[in-house]
């Protein structure tokens, strides 16, 4: 009994070693099969073509590739499943070698297919590219420079302007075959911008426009910058209202003045911080003193470094009446006309009286007033030691009453006497 059990458990094991070993033999088959058995085919569809030597053909030929009709092959590919199913489309380039190439004209050359550093290309039994061959022309290198232009499509914010654009470089030169680049007509920048209330500068490409306006583009083309400094100049409009300084004098101050300018007011345009310190702009300085009773002038507006003009005009008419005063005539005499500044060693001494002297002030000042109130002084410091007869200006001078209550109103001249002094003139 014990030896039958024997015999059982053996057969069940041989059974069991026999399994394994298909199993195992199975899976070896598969293994060797999937990795390095039976060569599969696999397409590759939409692969790039891509020139290579492009550029040294550019920088030493002065030649360019055009009419690159077919940019993409189909490429067909037989080799070991493993190696293959690491591949897309992506990977693989269809390579035209232009060293070989040393004039313009048509060309019909077979691409050779590049594959990444990882593939192991000896697992590669056949390479089919639909179509086998690739047409293109060789062109000479030309060269356009075409002038920078460019619009604001945006918004200043409000009480700014902007001025047009202005481009650094001002032109770029365009590089590419002769007739794309006839095609070509600008470098064109747009900018959007909003609410923009300072000059803008920054950096910025540009697309290429024909003649009608419309994009060009085109991989044959190569430019000598990709980018222009772009400036948008942006000003401040400024209304500037527009005054005069008023110098009491002739017993006339501000209160007594009754004036107008027109126009009133300008509007400006400049620069923002220029314009932020200008309320006001004074035409004229009015020394009322030299104001009989009313005057009108007119007078250039002197505009403020770095702005312009664009509401209103470059003079302004001054109206100014003087109200609330009186005017009475007095009479000076020789004894009230005095000298400052007579050089030593000699004398002076007024021809007459001043008569018809105009003084202006309040009723009530006036009232006051007598001949022996009012006095002129001659100031002699420009006449040094000259002697004989003189016509000297002299200011009026009013004893016991402030300018701003009454003053003479014009200017007066006397006839001064300069003389050396006697010798009793000396002694006193």
């Amino acid at each position: 009994m014990k030896k039958q059990e024997t015999v059982k458990t053996s057969k069940w094991r041989s059974v069991l070693w026999m399994a394994i070993s298909l199993l195992a033999s199975l899976l070896l088959w598969v293994y060797v099969t999937e990795s390095e058995g039976e060569n599969i085919e696999r397409s590759f569809p939409g692969v790039q073509v891509r020139f290579d030597g492009e550029s040294t053909m550019r920088d030493t030929r002065e030649m360019i590739v055009s009419d690159d009709s077919t940019t993409s092959v189909k490429v067909t590919l037989t080799g070991s499943r493993r190696a293959l199913s690491a591949l897309s489309s992506a990977d693989l380039s269809a390579v035209i070698d232009l060293s070989r190439i040393t004039r313009t004209g048509n060309y019909q050359l077979s691409p050779t297919i590049s594959f990444p550093s990882r593939t192991d290309t000896s697992a590669i039994a056949s390479i089919v590219i639909d179509p086998d061959s690739v047409s293109f022309y060789v062109d000479k290198l030309d060269k356009k420079t075409l002038e920078v232009r460019g619009v604001f499509n945006g918004s200043t914010a409000e009480g700014y302007s902007a001025d047009p654009l202005s481009f650094s470089p001002s032109t770029v030169i365009v590089y590419g075959p002769g007739k794309v680049l006839d095609t070509v007509d600008a470098a064109y920048v747009e900018v959007n911008r909003t609410d923009v209330d300072r000059t803008l500068s920054f950096d910025s490409t540009f697309v290429l426009l024909d003649a009608e306006g419309n994009e060009v583009e085109s991989d044959a083309l190569s430019f000598n910058t990709e980018q222009v400094n772009v400036t948008l100049p942006v000003r401040a409009v400024k209304e500037v209202y527009l005054t005069v300084e008023l110098v009491p004098g002739g017993g006339a101050t501000e209160k007594n003045v009754r004036w107008s300018l027109e126009p009133g007011s300008i509007t400006l345009l400049g620069d923002a911080e220029v314009l932020s310190g200008v309320n006001s702009i004074t035409v004229a300085r009015i020394e009322l003193a030299q104001v009989e009773d009313a005057m009108q002038e007119t007078y250039r507006v002197e505009l403020p470094n770095d702005t312009e003009l664009i509401v209103g005009a470059r003079e302004t008419t001054l109206t100014l009446e003087l109200q609330d005063l009186e005017t009475a005539y007095y009479t000076i005499d020789k004894s009230n006309i005095s000298f400052i500044n007579v050089s030593e060693g000699y004398t002076a001494l007024a021809e007459d009286s001043l008569d018809k002297v105009r003084i202006r002030g309040s009723h009530a000042v006036l009232e006051q007033l007598s001949d022996l109130n009012i006095r002129a002084v001659a100031d002699l410091k420009n006449y040094g030691t000259a002697t004989g007869r003189f016509t000297v200006p002299v200011q009026i001078s009013i004893n016991g009453a402030s300018a701003s209550e009454v003053g003479a109103v014009g200017n007066y001249e006397i006839v001064a006497i300069l003389s050396e002094a006697t010798e009793e003139e000396g002694e006193r």
